[in-house]
């Protein structure tokens, strides 16, 4: 039997190598900027005058390591603890959500007192995670194919929950 020779159309015709590069980058860089979020909120505690700067930078350490804890399970998933972040944070596991959390952390980060002394350190982190939440929106506004091979974590759930967010 010969197969034919017209390609089948219900299968993308594009390799899923540039958009797994994508997306593994963008989970890499992220982690990266929850690394720089961590180090602005430990900052903030030790030179906190007043009790709301403590508050501001122990959401600051929260929230980084919620994105940390997130990413994590996007490399190596597990199943309590997957099951515990997408059952409260289940806005991580699609991209749109997602985006849209790095947008608000970038405000909580930028809208930070001049009372941290590392100035550069809240503007690159803050703009940082302001440009990756833009670019996210972008991607999945823009150029969907980048993002259509995204699963999001399912460790925990069985094979039912494995479908693209």
């Amino acid at each position: 039997t010969q197969l034919p020779l017209t390609p089948n159309l219900s299968i993308p015709q594009h390799s899923g190598g540039k958009a797994n590069c994508f997306q593994r980058l963008l989970s890499l860089f992220t982690i990266g900027l929850s690394a720089m979020m961590c180090c602005l909120g430990a900052f903030g505690i030790m030179e906190a005058s007043e009790l709301a700067e403590i508050f501001v930078s122990i959401y600051m350490l929260c929230f980084s390591v919620l994105l940390v804890l997130y990413e994590a399970m996007w490399w190596y998933s597990v199943d309590a603890v997957n099951r515990n972040l997408r059952t409260n944070f289940g806005f991580l596991y699609g991209v749109k959500g997602k985006a849209m959390y790095l947008i608000f952390i970038a405000f909580l980060v930028i809208g930070l007192k001049d009372d941290v002394s590392v100035t550069f350190l809240r503007y690159m982190t803050g703009g940082c995670f302001l440009g990756t939440g833009v670019l996210m929106l972008f991607v999945a506004f823009s150029k969907p194919e980048l993002i259509e091979t995204y699963k999001a974590p399912s460790g925990g759930f069985g094979q039912e929950i494995n479908e693209p967010v």
